[in-house]
Parts: C-alpha cells; structure tokens; sequence
C-alpha cells in the first residue's frame, strides 16, 4: 500500500511539472486571439466592407454616368438607283466604310430627391453592418468568458475530486491496516476500496470532461482544438452592478437595440423613396459625336459629321396601375410594423434585464452562504478523520461527512460560475461589455 501512495506521489508530482511547463492563457489573452481569429467575427466584418463599398454618391444616383462608343463597319452591296431628274447609279460592286465615336453624359438633375434618400439609406445599411460586427465581437466575447470560467469550474471540481480521492485513500489504507490487525472487519475494507474506485472512476470521468472543455474554448478562438494551455485559478467578481445603472445603459448601447432602431430608420427611408416615385424626374444629355461615311451605293458618296449636342429631358408617370400608392401605403405599414418591433424588444429587453438581474442577486447570495458551508464542513471532515482514526465514528459516518465535503465545495465552485455567467450576462445586455 505504501508503494501504491509513492506512486500516486510521483505522478500528481509528474502531472504537476507538466502543467506548468505549458503556457497560461489569461481571459485577456483568449478574448485577444479569439477577436483576431473567429470566423463569424471576420465574416460580419467581410459584410461591413461591403456595405461601406456600396455607400458611395455614385450608387445612389448622384453622379452623372459617362459613356464612349466607338465603331466601325464595312459593307459590300450591289447599288441600283434612279432619280426624278434622270440621274441614275449602277454598281454592283457598291462598298462603304461607316466609322462613327462619341462621348455622351447623362446626369440625373431632380427625382424627387430619392437619389438623397438612396444615399442616406446606404449610409444606414453601413452602420447596420457595422452593428452586426459588434454583436458578433459581444457574443464571440461573451462565449469565450463563459468558456474560461467553465474551465476555471471545472478544474477546481478535479481538484475537489480529487480531494475526496485521497480522503476515500486514507479511509482504505487506515480500513486495511484495522483489518490485518483484527480490530477491523474485511466488509470494511472491501467497502472502503469499492468507494474508492468509485470516487477514482468519477476522478477519470471529470478529467475527460475538463480535457473537452479546452477543445471548447480552442475553438471559439479559431485555434488548433488540440492546442495545450492552463488558465488562470480564480473568478473574481463584482459586487457593485447597479440596476438603474445597467437599464441606463442597456437603453443606450445594446447593440441589438441599436440595430432595431437602425431598421426603423431604413424603413423611413423606405417610405420617404415610396413618395419621391411620384415627383417628375429632372436629366441632362449631352456629347460630342463624330461620324465619317463613304459609300459607293449613294449619289452623295462622302458624309462626315461632327459636333456636340446637349438637351434636357423630364419624365413623369401618371398612371400605373395605381403601383405607386400601393407600394407607399405597404412602405408606410412596414415603418408602423418596425416602430412596433421596437417597442417589443425595448419590452423584452427590460424583462431579460430584470429577471437576469435578480438571479445575479440571488447567485451573490449563495456564494457567500456556501463559502461558510465549506468552511464549516472543511472544519468538520478534519475531526471527522481524526475521530475515525481513534474510532470514535462509523466509516460510513465519515463517507457522508466526506459527501458533505464535496457537495459544499461543489455547491460553492458552481455559484462562482453561476454568479459570473449572470454577470456577464448583464454586461453583454447593458452595452458595457465591449467598451
């Protein structure tokens, strides 16, 4: 049995060294790589560039569209003709060169204004954009603390394991020492090394699900899955989120809000082009041509032609099958129906708010009643061993005061976690997470 615990020894010792010969990863430092690299961020960000690409004048209609034509065609034809005054032509090898270039603007002086409307829209698809991105970056940030947290959870749960392994190892050694000496029963002993397997399978189950976790928070970072890392042993805290202060903040940076008060917008936009469709449509023309024609099937074999031109024209339709006032009562509809869209999120925002809120309360509260509980039951597992030492208690009086051991430590490690998630949560819907 001694050998058994030298062994134990030196490999907790070899786990040891081997932990700390891999590099720690700080939340600063996953949020960092995790922002640089993730998949959806870089893709929002692709759609941003997009949208900005399309904000210009010249997509909206502003600018004046330029043009330049050139060509030139050779014809082979018999020519055969007569006139009224005797003339007559005959050639039936009759062929003609038609070169011809020009430059021409077309510009659109007046429509309404819609070509500002278009551009005013444009500019607001780009904020969308940008919007999209930080609610990628938030949510992107928020998953990889939770992620963090967890496995900061999580390896404080193996260490409570395996705690409880070398308590239900000290129950067997001490099991089997009052066996081999009489003032013990086998059924004892074979109890106390059943529940130590038991506790060592729970030991390997926990390991395996801590080992997952890493592959977790590898991938939200974009990252090799396999990439080897320890992080950081504490959650810390804080104790002084204040309610007005985050629905405050909530109604001015949540980005989601934001991005609903941006539609509404667009559908103003929307309706406004739904208007501007009825006023007349304002444009100027004008170029310079040139055309050279020489042709044997004519009397007038030689035709050239250059100068400018200019004009302006107007358009307006009149009547359409009444499409114009169908599609601005549907422009005002959808404007209606995102003001109301508005007021329903700003609704279930304050609920979200609030009932996250209280649970942040509620967790603040049981981490400070479970870290007495782990003292007080800590405390108790020290005269519990000695008491069973001298044999004073059961083993199965020390198997549940070791089971109240773990539950508390248990209890204590999954309100740390709780009580962060929540906060996290009431930073991400306040707008204070990303700074």
């Amino acid at each position: 049995m001694m050998r058994k615990t030298f062994i134990i020894g030196i490999l907790l010792i070899f786990a040891a060294g081997t932990a700390a010969a891999q590099d720690v990863l700080t939340l600063e430092s996953a949020i960092e790589i995790g922002l640089a690299n993730n998949y959806g961020i870089n893709i929002a960000k692709n759609s941003l560039k997009i949208a900005d690409n399309n904000a210009t004048p010249g997509n909206a209609g502003m600018l004046p569209k330029i043009d330049v034509n050139a060509g030139y065609a050779h014809q082979f034809s018999s020519a055969k003709q007569s006139t009224t005054t005797g003339n007559s032509l005959d050639n039936p090898n009759a062929n003609s060169d038609l070169f011809t270039a020009g430059i021409n603007l077309n510009w659109t002086l007046f429509d309404g204004l819609k070509m500002f409307i278009s551009y005013d829209k444009l500019k607001k698809l780009e904020e969308i954009g940008d919007l999209n991105v930080k609610i990628s970056v938030e949510n992107t940030l928020a998953g990889i603390m939770a992620a963090y947290y967890d496995i900061i959870r999580l390896e404080k749960v193996t260490q409570i394991i395996e705690e409880q392994v070398g308590i239900s190892q000290f129950r067997l050694e001490l099991a089997k020492l009052k066996y081999e000496t009489g003032s013990g029963s086998e059924l004892e002993f074979l109890k106390a090394r059943v529940e130590l397997n038991s506790d060592i399978a729970n030991l390997s189950n926990q390991k395996t699900v801590f080992i997952n976790s890493l592959a977790t928070l590898n991938e939200l970072m974009a990252r090799d899955v396999t990439s080897k890392f320890n992080v950081k042993d504490t959650i810390f805290l804080h104790y002084q989120l204040n309610y007005d202060s985050l629905r405050a903040g909530m109604r001015e940076a949540n980005r989601n809000l934001l991005l609903y008060n941006r539609n509404m917008e667009v559908s103003s936009l929307n309706l406004k082009s739904a208007r501007a469709v009825q006023w007349p449509s304002v444009g100027l023309t004008t170029g310079v041509n040139y055309l050279n024609n020489q042709s044997e099937a004519n009397f007038i074999n030689y035709n050239r032609n250059f100068g400018a031109v200019i004009g302006v024209s107007a358009y307006m339709n009149i009547f359409n099958g009444l499409n114009m006032q169908r599609d601005v009562r549907n422009a005002r509809i959808s404007y209606a129906t995102s003001e109301l869209e508005m007021k329903q999120l700003e609704n279930k925002l304050d609920a979200q708010l609030l009932k996250i809120y209280n649970q942040y309360l509620n967790q603040m509260e049981l981490v400070l009643f479970e870290k007495e509980n782990v003292q007080l039951a800590r405390k108790n597992m020290e005269i519990a061993k000695e008491s069973f030492e001298v044999g004073s208690i059961s083993s199965l009086q020390l198997r549940e005061i070791q089971k109240n051991l773990l539950d508390a430590n248990t209890r204590l490690v999954e309100a740390e976690f709780r009580t962060k998630l929540t906060e996290t949560a009431l930073l991400l819907i306040s707008g204070k997470l990303l700074r």
